[in-house]
């Protein structure tokens, strides 16, 4: 997939773009974004319900498994 991303000023209701030869005899899409106006809604921190909320716990090391590999019935 190749891209081709522009920033442009729009003064009329009608844009005008060049796209490189590559494009030529493919399919492409066009998506008009407005940038100007483009505000993300502020997300709300999500938290544990209380009746779970400090029961977890860290069983060894986060990277290794907590078992033996010999322990895996996956491996044999």
């Amino acid at each position: 997939m190749q891209v081709q991303r522009q920033f442009i000023d729009v003064t009329t209701r009608r844009v005008i773009i060049e796209l490189p030869e590559s494009f030529v005899n493919h399919r492409v899409e066009l998506i008009a974004l407005i940038i100007d106006d483009e505000s993300l809604p502020e997300q709300k921190r999500r938290r544990p319900h209380p009746e779970i909320a400090g029961k977890g716990r860290t069983l060894g090391d986060l990277v290794a498994p907590i078992v033996d590999e010999g322990d895996w019935e996956c491996l044999k």
